[in-house]
């Protein structure tokens, strides 16, 4: 069986999952049984949110980045930064309402405790705005809860890594509603798969506007220095772990294989895509690997 044999078949293997998901959600739906495998369980655990969680920008501007942090953009001394590619995430109005709680709680402790001068509606105000990143207009105008950025590796002009991931929300608080087990994981689990998708078109134009010339490649083409927290999260996307060392110290490569197929998974899972937006940039992650020819991709690789 060749390798575009196999890659045609994965799509299709991934179409059919999601039409027969979607008429056994439909059948339980009608007899009375809800969503998702097992409806008659906690439903939180098998049926999507209905909104997503989190919103993002990509490509994000370099002002929004330093809203963010100011030290992570120095175009001075960084040649490269207007090649980069960052991403910012945001963390939407579509929260559970226990969140809302908690935030509430918090600031009104934080008034409570620190109150000097001034009267409590200045106090209320300026910790809104140092916060916790949520949505409440024109994106551009808000401080992202993440960041992460797509740059040229030290290893080749033709290997990308990502790096300078931050999140502000804490590890800590798990959730068993959010991509991943946390708001945290979460919000990382969108910069990465934001910075793949934009590096998949970068390499289908590329590659269609050069011939004959040393381009991108997937496999192994996008790299990653991983922790704890978030090699999970790049396993459960098909990342492998790096078989030997390198220049930029990397922990994790993209693999068109793995990747293919978790994506495809993820693209139908209730487990794991809890959110319309978590399945949509799976579908356009599988659409994209589709319109790439396997065994050259791998060729560039080796």
């Amino acid at each position: 069986m060749n390798a575009k044999m196999m890659t045609t078949l994965t799509l299709l293997s991934a179409i059919l999952l999601i039409f027969f998901s979607s008429l056994d959600d439909v059948q339980a739906f009608s007899a009375g049984k809800g969503f998702g495998n097992n409806s008659s369980s906690s439903p939180s655990n098998k049926s999507f949110i209905g909104a997503d969680r989190f919103k993002s920008i990509c490509p994000a501007a370099p002002e929004t980045i330093k809203k963010f942090d100011a030290t992570l953009i120095n175009e001075e001394e960084d040649e490269s930064s207007d090649k980069d590619t960052w991403v910012a995430v945001y963390r939407s109005k579509n929260n559970l309402p226990s969140v809302f709680v908690r935030d509430s709680f918090f600031d009104a402790m934080a008034v409570a405790t620190t109150a000097q001068d001034g009267d409590s509606q200045t106090l209320v105000s300026s910790t809104t705005q140092e916060g916790i990143g949520v949505i409440s207009g024109n994106l551009q105008d808000e401080k992202p809860v993440a960041v992460a950025r797509l740059t040229a590796s030290k290893d080749g002009a033709n290997i990308s890594i990502i790096d300078s991931m931050r999140c502000t929300l804490k590890k800590e608080n798990t959730n068993p509603d959010c991509d991943g087990g946390s708001e945290h994981c979460e919000a990382i689990g969108v910069c990465i798969d934001e910075l793949v998708i934009s590096y998949l078109q970068n390499y289908l134009e590329t590659e269609s506007n050069t011939v004959g010339e040393q381009t991108l490649h997937f496999d192994g083409g996008i790299r990653f220095r991983g922790t704890l927290f978030s090699g999970k999260l790049l396993e459960a996307r098909g990342f492998r772990e790096a078989s030997q060392l390198s220049a930029d110290m990397h922990s994790h490569e993209s693999d068109f294989d793995g990747a293919l197929t978790n994506y495809a998974e993820r693209s139908i899972s209730t487990d794991v895509s809890k959110s319309p937006g978590a399945r949509d940039r799976s579908l356009k992650i599988v659409s994209l690997l589709s319109k790439i020819d396997r065994d050259e991709d791998k060729k560039k690789d080796g």
